[in-house]
Parts: C-alpha cells; sequence; structure tokens
C-alpha cells in the first residue's frame, strides 16, 4: 500500500469529479489518501472517507505528516492538472503519475514538463492516450475511462423536486458552459414548446440566460446526492456539446450516471460516445440530433434496451477504475524498485 497525494486543484466538495471518485476507490482498497483541499485553512485533517484524508495546511503536511507516513510507505503523487510540476519536489514523492483528463488548450504549455518529471501517464479517452502515446513514446500510457457512481444505480422514484417542472422533461446535468451548443439548445426548446428543458450545473463562462424560452429551467448547481432526486423524473438526458477540442477528448461521467439511472441518453456525435453506442444514442447534425430526440419524447422506453444501459453501466463503475488505478500504482511502484 502506498502513501497517495493529490495535490489542490479543487475543493473535495465542489462538483463530485473524477478525483474526488479515485481517491475515494484508493481509499476503500487500503492506499492512505492525502488529497489537498484549496479551502477553508485549516491546521486540522478530515477523513472524508475511509482512509481518504483532506489537508489544506501545506507545510504542517509537509513537514509534520509526510515524514511520518514516508517512514512505512512509499509515496505516489496523483495529478490531473500539469501545471501541478512545479510543486511536485515539495512532496518528494517516489513516482508520479500524471492523469491527463481534459484537453483545455491553456494547460498545454505545461505538458511536456509534467509527462517528462511523471513515471506513468494516465488518459480518460481513446483520443488522449493515442496523442499521448505518439508525442510521448518512451511514457507508458494506460486508458482509464470515467465511470458511473454505484449510488446512482436502482434509484427510487421520490417526490417530485419542487423545482423540477411538470411534464416531459429533456435534462442537461453539469457545467453549464461555453462548450455547450446553446444554438442546438436554444433550437430543440423552441422546436418542442411541450416539453421542459432543465439545466443542472454550476456557470460557466459566458451564456446565455434563456430567459425569453418558458419552457428552459436553469436550476444551477446542486450537491452530488440531491441529484439522484431529480434523475428518476427525467425522460431523456442530453449532453448537447460543440465539437470543440475539450469535447472531442472528453469522457463524459454525466452519460454514466445518466446509464446507471436507467435514462436515456441522447448526445452530440462525441467520439467517447459514439464508443458507448447503442446504450448512448448519438446525433451528427442538429436536425438529426432534434429528429432523433422527437423520436425518443414520442415512443415509450424499452425496457430491454433499458436492462443493457444499466448493465453497461454495472461494468464501468468506479469501483473498477479504482482497481485499474491500483494496478499502475502497483506496476510503478514495482518498475522503480528494479531500477
Amino acid at each position: 500500500m502506498a502513501v497517495i497525494i493529490y495535490p489542490k486543484t479543487m475543493n473535495w466538495t465542489f462538483m463530485k469529479q473524477r478525483p474526488q471518485q479515485l481517491m475515494t476507490q484508493f481509499g476503500a482498497l487500503g492506499h492512505q489518501v492525502y488529497f489537498e483541499n484549496l479551502a477553508p485553512l485549516s491546521k486540522n485533517q478530515q477523513e472524508v472517507e475511509p482512509s481518504v484524508h483532506l489537508f489544506t495546511d501545506h507545510q504542517s503536511f509537509i513537514s509534520r505528516t509526510l515524514p511520518k507516513l514516508r517512514k512505512e510507505h512509499e509515496v505516489v503523487v496523483w495529478t490531473t492538472w500539469s501545471k501541478q510540476r512545479s510543486r511536485l519536489t515539495l512532496f518528494k514523492p517516489d513516482a508520479v503519475i500524471y492523469d491527463c483528463c481534459d484537453e483545455f488548450p491553456h494547460w498545454a504549455k505545461y505538458e511536456a514538463k509534467m509527462v517528462e518529471d511523471s513515471d506513468h501517464l494516465v488518459a480518460t479517452a481513446e483520443t488522449i492516450k493515442t496523442r499521448l502515446s505518439l508525442a510521448y513514446p518512451g511514457k507508458p500510457v494506460t486508458l482509464i475511462p470515467n465511470a458511473a457512481d454505484q449510488s446512482m444505480f436502482n434509484l427510487p422514484i421520490g417526490p417530485r423536486p419542487a423545482d423540477l417542472p411538470e411534464g416531459p422533461i429533456v435534462a442537461y446535468i453539469g457545467a453549464w458552459a461555453y462548450w455547450i451548443d446553446h444554438v442546438l439548445f436554444e433550437r430543440v426548446a423552441r422546436e418542442n414548446p411541450g416539453v421542459n428543458f432543465v439545466s443542472i450545473g454550476s456557470p460557466y463562462g459566458d451564456i446565455p440566460s434563456y430567459t425569453e424560452l418558458p419552457n428552459v429551467h436553469v436550476l444551477g448547481e446542486k450537491p452530488h446526492a440531491v441529484l439522484k432526486q431529480y434523475l428518476p423524473h427525467i425522460d431523456v438526458a442530453i449532453i448537447p456539446f460543440q465539437y470543440h477540442p475539450i469535447t472531442l477528448a472528453t469522457n463524459p461521467i454525466k452519460a454514466y450516471e445518466y446509464l446507471a439511472a436507467g435514462v436515456r441518453v441522447l448526445s452530440t456525435a462525441l467520439p467517447e460516445c459514439i464508443l458507448m453506442e447503442p446504450h448512448v444514442t448519438t446525433a451528427t447534425t442538429h436536425d438529426d440530433f432534434i429528429h432523433k430526440l422527437q423520436h425518443m419524447l414520442s415512443h415509450p422506453d424499452d425496457e430491454q434496451k433499458k436492462a443493457a444501459r444499466l448493465a453497461f453501466a454495472a461494468t464501468n463503475r468506479w469501483q473498477e477504475r479504482g482497481i485499474a488505478g491500483d494496478e499502475v500504482i502497483r506496476e510503478v511502484l514495482l518498475r522503480k524498485q528494479k531500477l
């Protein structure tokens, strides 16, 4: 077992994403995980999941906690942000694993140095794995996609949330950001006035308000646990992304979570969603998207297809991804021991 440090990039409570999910699984597998939280600053460490500890006082952790841990365990830094490369030496890790989970253009200038200092690369999507393998042929790369949260399976149908309108619901859950195809979203809402289109997620960047469309409801961010109250009431979940370097390399967590909840999913034709066909339906153009959405809304869900969606999600849980990450950690440490 190792001490796994995730250097600060976010708060633990900010949108339960890949870092929180993987660190939870590593803790469950027996590693001692230390997640560097952004705020608030505290000298105390908090155990948020079994063997997963939050810390914010970097100096105290480096000078007091880490030396004691290092006496019994090897130290691994697992990071998802290439800009963290300059902080790696502060932890004096035995191994560094760079988990490339997004293709944000403004991060690219930091990547080469991060890769140089990393012992193993992890990719969330086939496109990222291919690019990393070609760009850095001397570095081992492992594909570990995103996954479904076990808690999203078998959700009870509870009372309808108060801010969820009556009638058919088409929902998008996730960052309400500039990579959404807002032209498409507006068009499908205008062409389907009897359907309510709902967005659940924090706003990010300069985005339309949709105040002139009565059937568009922007509900804002909800805690991850609260999403379970909404998912059973959704008729179709959508991923209306633009074709953009970020989205073309994304492996959407939301797709797995929609499927785990048994909800039908329609996405623009992102490479990773195409790989999920037929469990995820993809559309290439605006007209194609609108046609397929209207077809899904006018036809009841098929129980066999729903069972297949659930079976697919069940083989793509964070538990499986944690095991894959654990194998990477063990392989890296064993390889370094032999040097």
